[in-house]
C-alpha cells in the first residue's frame, strides 16, 4: 500500500488498514511519559486505542509506519513463486493432554513445549483469551499456560504489544513467538530496523491464515446464530464454513463466504497464506483429518521439529501431492485476491485520508461498497 500521504499509523487505523498485531503499541515513541497507543480491551478489542490524535499527527518519528505490516508490503509477497519451503509434512502431537484440548493435530502447542523443554527458548509469547474471547497476549514459561492457550482464535490479537513490557527484563532470556503472517511480517520489520525488541526473539512459529476477523464482526455473526461469545469454547474454519463448538455441546456453522463480506481492508490486501519469516509454519489447509500441515522453512525450524520427534512428542510423515497442491492452490488464491483488492483500495485510499479521522473508515467503506458491489468493512471507526 502506498504511504505517500500517510504520516502515522493512526491514519491506517482510521481506514481499516490495521490487523491489530500490536507492534506499533510496542515501539510507539510517545511511550515516554505516557502511552499514546495502547491495548484497552474494554474500550477497543479490535484496534489500538489512540489516546490523542494530535500527538500522532504531530509525531515525525514514523517508526510506527516503518514497522506496520500493512504498509509497504514487500512486492515479493505478491509473487506466488516466493512461497517456498524446505520440507512439507503432515504432523500430529503424541501428547494426549495436548490432543484433548486443541483442534487438528496440536502441532503448534507441541512445538512450543518442545522449545521450552529442550531450552531452545526460556519463555514463549502466546495468546490466551477470557470467556468473552477478549485476546490476552502473555509471556510465559508455564506448560499449563501453553496447553490452555491451544486452538485458533480467528479474531484480531495484539500479540506483539507485550514485547514492550519484557525487553528490559533480564529474567526473560530468549522467547518464541507464535503468529499469523501479518504479525511475523511486523516482527521482521522490527528486526530489520534494529529494534532491541527483536533481540529476545529466538524462534518464530507461523500459522496459516486466510483471514482473521475483528471481534465486533465476529460478535455480529454469533448474534445471527443466537449465541454469545461466552457460549463458545472453540472455533474452527473448515470446508468453507466457520464452526463454533458451544459449551452445551452443540456445533453451529456459518458460511465463510458470507463472513468474508465483513473483513477489514487489512485482511483483504494481505497476500501471505503462510509466513516466509517463520522457522516453521503450521496449519490445517492441505492436511488430513486430525493432522496438521507442517512446513519447515529453515535449519532452525528443522532442528526444532527433529527435537520434538526425538523427544517422542511429535509424529510426522511426508506430505503427499494432494497436500502440497492444495497449499499451492490457496497460496495462489490469496495472492490473486489481494492483488485485485489492493488495486481497488489504493485508488481511493489517499483521498479518504483528507477526511476527518472519525469519518474516514465509514467514507472509504461507502466508496468501496459502491465500486465493488458489496460492503467491505461495516463498522464505523
Amino acid at each position: 500500500m502506498s504511504n505517500t500521504k500517510v504520516t502515522n499509523v493512526s491514519m491506517n487505523i482510521d481506514v481499516g488498514l490495521c490487523s491489530f498485531c500490536g507492534a506499533c503499541i510496542a515501539i510507539c515513541p510517545t511511550h515516554v511519559g505516557s502511552k499514546n497507543l495502547d491495548y484497552i480491551p474494554e474500550k477497543s478489542a479490535d484496534k489500538p486505542v489512540v489516546k490523542d490524535f494530535q500527538k500522532c499527527e504531530k509525531c515525525r518519528h514514523t517508526l510506527c509506519m516503518q514497522i506496520c505490516p500493512q504498509l509497504n508490503i514487500p512486492s515479493s509477497s505478491f509473487n506466488t513463486n516466493s512461497y517456498g519451503y524446505q520440507g512439507a509434512y503432515y504432523s500430529r502431537s503424541r501428547m494426549q493432554e495436548v490432543l484433548s484440548r486443541v483442534q487438528d493435530g496440536g502441532t503448534t502447542t507441541t512445538l512450543l513445549l518442545t522449545a521450552l523443554r529442550a531450552k531452545f527458548v526460556d519463555h514463549v509469547l502466546i495468546l490466551k483469551k477470557d470467556d468473552e474471547w477478549y485476546p490476552k497476549p502473555m509471556i510465559t514459561q508455564s506448560e499449563n499456560d501453553v496447553i490452555e492457550a491451544g486452538g485458533s482464535k480467528y479474531v484480531f490479537s495484539p500479540i506483539l504489544s507485550v514485547l514492550e513490557e519484557v525487553i528490559d527484563r533480564i529474567d526473560i532470556g530468549k522467547v518464541a513467538v507464535v503468529g499469523i503472517p501479518c504479525q511475523l511480517r511486523a516482527l521482521e520489520n522490527i528486526s530489520r530496523l534494529g529494534f532491541k525488541h527483536n533481540s529476545i526473539v529466538a524462534l518464530r512459529i507461523g500459522l496459516f491464515c486466510m483471514h482473521s476477523f475483528s471481534r465486533d464482526r465476529m460478535e455480529l455473526i454469533l448474534k445471527e446464530l443466537v449465541v454469545q461469545f461466552k457460549d463458545v469454547v472453540k472455533m474452527n474454519i473448515k470446508k468453507g464454513k466457520l464452526w463454533f463448538t458451544l459449551r452445551d455441546g452443540r456445533i453451529l456453522d456459518y458460511p465463510l463466504r458470507k463472513a468474508e463480506k465483513v473483513l477489514r481492508p487489512a485482511c483483504r490486501q494481505c497476500p501471505e497464506l503462510f509466513s516466509p519469516y517463520a522457522d516453521v509454519n503450521v496449519g490445517s489447509i492441505g492436511a488430513e483429518e486430525n493432522w496438521n500441515s507442517l512446513l519447515i522453512m529453515n535449519s532452525r525450524g528443522r532442528e526444532l521439529v527433529e527435537k520434538a520427534i526425538d523427544m517422542g512428542l511429535l509424529e510426522i510423515k511426508p506430505m503427499d501431492n494432494s497436500g502440497t497442491e492444495t497449499i499451492e492452490k490457496y497460496v495462489n488464491k490469496k495472492v490473486s485476491e489481494a492483488l485485485k483488492y489492493r488495486e481497488l483500495y489504493t485508488k481511493e485510499f489517499q483521498n479518504v485520508l483528507l477526511i476527518t479521522p472519525t469519518k474516514r473508515g465509514r467514507k472509504l467503506n461507502e466508496i468501496l461498497e459502491h465500486k465493488s458491489g458489496r460492503s467491505i468493512y461495516l463498522s464505523p471507526l
